[in-house]
């Protein structure tokens, strides 16, 4: 916990904080995400015919990365669409089927994930406000998830089973709200920082789905071995809350993500738009064999999870004695009072990143930019800035002032 110089410094800072960031972060921090189900896609999502959404801002049909064409195949020949994949991927470039920004409609996906209509997906809903809820796919595994970018008859394989046993699965046990804070907030003493290190948050998720889940079936062993499960439903509590953030004069990050090719971010009072820049590669270790060149730029919807204070930024928005806490607190500058055990800070004031101060990191897998090998590596990104700041400068002026406390 921090100590009274710490906290005065904190203190210091907030007194700074403009007052339309002041209310979005109250709004945030009131947020309570539950897992409330399972369905398809289509049947909870508002979703035009034959869209399919992919991670960070549009793509560009003449600039798209090779592992979304790849996911994007395979979600074509899950669906039906197609007959074969040379089928798919002419019907993807001929504009055929729409490709669309997941956090455009309420979702997230991980790295060069893909949703459809038919596919399943996990309902996070707001407990104090049934008209916030989001959405993510269900989390793949190690091997054959659909967010490597591969494309190949097992990955297909893999995908029909993940979204037809293991969803009918999991659709019959998790017919109650779970709440998702207290698993975090947990798990974050235990370790984990809910990006990049879930297992603990994993195992309680599935502690708490045991009684119903059975005993030694395919899929309580696939569960039992997935210890990224957590992820997929954290990533979309992280939309649940950031999307509460939306307001007049508001700078807080509300979406943050990349697609391989485009880095892009919006505010919550910047409307609709993305700001977009060149997403470059994240900076990390590769796996032997690979070089700096193999390196697909930043991707996934995950970025958002670090945004709001978890992932990379955990060690600086959880309390500590001064130091990088203390200059974390002009970027994340409230603790979210639902964390009762680790008193984290939640949520990112971009007016704070583009004045100078610290810099936003992202924790993030390294894909193979060809699309061939999937994950090559794990590594930092971080963001730049200039998105963040023609952000800011979009918002309208409002009657907000800055305050004191």
């Amino acid at each position: 916990m921090s100590n009274p110089s710490s906290t005065m410094m904190e203190r210091r800072v907030e007194t700074g904080l403009h007052a339309a960031d002041r209310a979005a972060l109250a709004r945030m921090h009131a947020v309570r995400p539950v897992w409330r189900g399972v369905a398809a896609a289509r049947d909870v999502m508002a979703l035009p015919d034959r869209t399919i959404l992919h991670a960070g801002p549009p793509v560009r049909l003449d600039a798209i990365a090779a592992p979304i064409v790849n996911s994007a195949v395979m979600a074509i020949l899950f669906e039906r669409w197609a007959a074969d994949e040379g089928a798919a991927r002419a019907m993807l470039m001929r504009g055929e089927v729409r490709l669309a920004p997941a956090q455009d409609f309420d979702a997230m996906v991980p790295l060069a994930a893909v949703l459809s209509p038919g596919m399943a997906v996990q309902i996070v809903a707001d407990a104090a406000d049934a008209t916030n809820v989001s959405f993510s796919p269900l989390n793949g595994g190690m091997t054959l998830a659909q967010r490597l970018g591969l494309c190949s008859r097992e990955v297909l394989t893999h995908l029909r089973w993940m979204n037809g046993n293991l969803a009918a699965t999991l659709e019959i046990i998790a017919d109650r709200d779970i709440p998702l804070i207290e698993i975090a907030d947990r798990a974050l003493m235990e370790g984990d920082d809910c990006h990049s290190r879930t297992s603990a948050a994993t195992r309680r998720l599935i502690e708490e789905l045991a009684p119903r889940l059975g005993g030694d079936t395919p899929e309580r062993r696939f569960l039992d071995r997935a210890s990224a499960f957590f992820l997929n439903l954290w990533m979309a509590a992280m939309k649940c809350i950031a999307k509460a953030g939306a307001g007049e004069g508001s700078s807080i990050v509300t979406a943050l993500g990349g697609n391989g090719v485009d880095c892009g971010v919006k505010l919550g009072g910047s409307g609709r738009r993305w700001f977009v820049a060149a997403a470059e590669p994240p900076e990390g270790n590769l796996l032997p064999g690979f070089q700096s060149g193999d390196r697909l730029g930043a991707i996934g919807d995950s970025a958002l999870v670090d945004a709001m204070g978890f992932g990379a930024m955990t060690a600086r928005s959880l309390p500590g004695d001064g130091g990088p806490a203390a200059e974390a607190a002009k970027l994340l500058p409230a603790a979210h009072p639902g964390f009762a055990r680790s008193a984290i800070r939640v949520g990112t004031v971009a007016r704070a990143l583009v004045s100078g101060g610290m810099p936003l990191e992202v924790v993030l897998g390294i894909l193979d930019r060809k699309g061939h090998n999937g994950r090559i590596g794990g590594g930092i990104y971080r963001p730049p800035r200039d998105p963040f700041a023609a952000a800011v400068a979009s918002i309208a002026p409002t009657t907000f002032q800055t305050q004191g406390i």
